[in-house]
């Protein structure tokens, strides 16, 4: 760490910064600032405007009996990648460990009312000066003309209410990382840098994360800070941003309908601002992991038929006072929507509610990934989603679905198969219970292919090949052996294979109960939210035999 000899003048390399003490300067770039190579240099630039300011802040440091300053302009070498990386990475350590901090507000005019034109300051829109308003201890705050004007913590209510800061947070900064990571976001969420890549490295000191800088990589940097507060905290309100309009995006994003779970900038953050747990205080120990597929946990998702067919995802945050444990609501979500590489999130400008009057059904919790980001082709794609896919009908074979394959295909809330390339190769696992004069359960195996010629066939847990079908069910991890054109067909379906039209039938005698049990599939067109794909009809039936030898022909059962 460079910092400035308040005596000398001049620059000294010091490695322990902590054993120092110094002031800093907390100001806005401007015109004709102080490089470090230009402060170095025997004749100093004492025309530059920058020039005066690093001065006075020298002459305020020892004023307060300090012997250094710290002043960022020139007291970072930019030339090297290296140190710009360290200074960025420790800054809001050098922050907090000064012994005051000088804030210069150049647009706060001589004079003027303190309360009236603060709030109008162009301090208080730029990323990086929330660090330096959060981290130091004491700040003092000078105007125009450099005369005193308040300082912290005096003036830290009028700070709250300007900011939108926590005043616990102001009082003491490490209270901030007890505050959820959505609200703390929401603090950046108006204020703007030059560089786009320094949205993220600003906030660093916030959410108490370091990564290395990449300048070029504009809107990822974002996203890698993301990932990196993913690695250090389990906190599920880093997922509740909600997505601004147009008018509003500095980005200028295409409106998507579909998006990643992370958010493009903390101006997505803007209505978290009043975001708290769920239950106060609570221990948060949720596991979750940032893979190539996206995000990884172990979750329960929720369905809300009557107000989506997409899944919620509770994140155990409210916008409300603390509720009680024992109640079920209160809780904000976000949607998200099966496709066939994970899920992804939809109706991103909105945080699902959940309110005392709405039904709702908690599933099992089950390993999801959901994808990080998605291009516009990627969200475009997402809405074709259902274009080749299959339908399941159960309205005439009311049945529990045991097991489908492939399993990331399936779509349990919508009950159908999303296509995977050409087509798709599918088998579902169907149990029937209550069957008249049956004590036990009866499975049948549906095996299904779209990649040519759609057909169908069925399995009894009678069938020879029933075992077999199983096994691959059970056994198949990789989506290639689900897809493959060929293989379907030849370790599943007859010799003469059955066209579009002609349903596959299977009858299974029940000596036991001298009845025959007759189940139906047939695959047939279908339009689903205005896209092409295929219905697969099941129909079942049960028929109790007389005592002659013959058993009634299947068609008078009117199955179809």
């Amino acid at each position: 760490m460079w910092l400035i000899n308040t005596d000398t003048r001049r620059l000294e390399l010091v490695n322990e910064p902590e054993e120092y003490t110094y002031a800093v300067l907390s100001h806005t770039w401007e015109d004709e600032e102080v490089s470090f190579q230009e402060f170095q240099a025997p004749e100093q630039p004492y025309e530059k405007k920058g020039f005066g300011k690093i001065m006075r802040t020298c002459e305020l440091a020892s004023a307060h009996g300090l012997r250094y300053a710290w002043v960022d302009t020139c007291c970072i070498d930019k030339s090297s990648s290296a140190e710009l990386s360290e200074a960025i990475n420790s800054m809001f350590k050098w922050y907090m460990n000064a012994a005051v901090c000088i804030v210069f507000l150049s647009d706060l005019p001589f004079g003027s009312s303190f309360e009236d034109h603060f709030p109008r300051c162009r301090w208080l829109t730029r990323g990086w000066t929330l660090q330096e308003i959060v981290a130091p201890r004491v700040a003092e705050f000078y105007d125009a003309k450099w005369e005193l004007r308040g300082r912290k913590p005096e003036l830290n209510s009028l700070l709250a209410d300007v900011t939108r800061i926590d005043y616990d947070v102001l009082c003491n900064n490490q209270v901030m990382f007890e505050v959820p990571v959505a609200r703390r976001m929401s603090w950046a969420s108006m204020r703007q840098t030059t560089r786009v890549e320094d949205t993220a490295y600003c906030l660093m000191g916030i959410f108490g994360v370091s990564m290395p800088m990449i300048y070029g990589e504009r809107h990822k940097a974002f996203m890698r800070l993301q990932e990196e507060i993913a690695k250090e905290s389990s906190d599920l309100s880093l997922f509740a941003w909600t997505n601004p309009s147009l008018n509003l995006s500095p980005e200028s994003w295409i409106q998507q309908s579909y998006r990643g779970i992370f958010a493009r900038s903390p101006r997505e953050f803007s209505n978290a601002h009043n975001l708290k747990r769920r239950v106060k205080d609570a221990v948060i120990d949720t596991e979750f992991a940032i893979t190539n597929k996206g995000l990884r946990i172990e979750t329960a998702l929720i369905s809300i038929p009557d107000a989506t067919e997409d899944l919620v995802w509770d994140l155990g945050v409210s916008e409300r006072d603390d509720w009680p444990k024992d109640r079920a609501d209160g809780w904000l979500g976000v949607y998200l929507t099966k496709t066939a590489n994970g899920y992804v999130r939809s109706k991103s400008h909105t945080l699902f509610k959940a309110e005392p009057q709405v039904r709702r059904y908690r599933g099992d919790n089950t390993l999801v990934y959901i994808r990080k980001d998605l291009r516009v082709s990627e969200s475009e794609t997402v809405e074709n989603r259902f274009r080749g896919a299959v339908c399941a009908d159960f309205s005439r074979a009311p049945c529990q679905v045991v097991a489908a394959a492939p399993q990331q295909l399936w779509d349990s809330n919508r009950n159908l198969f999303l296509r995977q390339g050409q087509g798709i190769n599918a088998y579902l696992l169907l149990r029937f219970n209550n069957i008249p004069n049956h004590t036990s359960a009866v499975h049948f195996v549906v095996a299904l292919s779209t990649m040519d010629e759609p057909i169908c066939h069925i399995f009894s847990d009678q069938h020879p090949l029933f075992d077999q079908a199983r096994r691959f069910m059970d056994t198949a991890r990789e989506i290639t052996y689900y897809v493959s054109a060929d293989y379907f067909r030849m370790q599943f379906l007859p010799e003469r294979r059955p066209t579009q039209s002609s349903p596959a039938l299977c009858s299974v005698r029940q000596p036991h109960s001298n009845s025959v049990l007759h189940f139906q599939a047939e695959l047939k067109p279908h339009v689903l939210d205005n896209q092409f794909c295929y219905n697969l009809e099941l129909a079942f039936a049960h028929t109790v035999l007389d005592n002659s030898p013959n058993i009634r022909g299947i068609s008078s059962l009117n199955l179809r």
